[in-house]
């Protein structure tokens, strides 16, 4: 019998894995326009088991009130889709900001 192919090793996601893969799919379609500056997310799963890293890379001059309701959509989607799960209860998210020009920031809140 042969060797599977790496690509088909059989895994089973933990939850975290598997919230921060349905989010990083719909993620996309949160609040852009194409060519429009602004901000981006990609959502991570924490080393701890119940916090997701909800990253948002933005243009350096991007207004402050703007960035804020970027997070506030991303979080939001977050805490809708885990109580979607009834994982509410345990699911905390850390806001990582990442200037594209500049170094990146760290906001905690769950």
């Amino acid at each position: 019998m042969s060797e599977k192919a790496p690509g088909f090793e059989e895994y089973t996601p933990s939850r975290l894995e598997w919230m921060v893969v349905l989010l990083n799919s719909f993620a996309q379609y949160i609040n852009t326009r194409p060519n429009e500056e602004g901000a981006r997310y990609a959502y991570m799963p924490g080393s701890d088991g119940k916090t997701i890293i909800l990253r948002v890379r933005h243009s350096e001059g991007i207004d402050t009130e703007v960035l804020q309701e970027y997070e506030r959509l991303g979080k939001e989607l977050a805490m809708d889709l885990a109580k979607n799960y009834n994982w509410g209860s345990w699911i905390e998210i850390q806001t990582k900001f990442d200037p594209i020009d500049g170094p990146p920031t760290n906001k905690t809140e769950s």
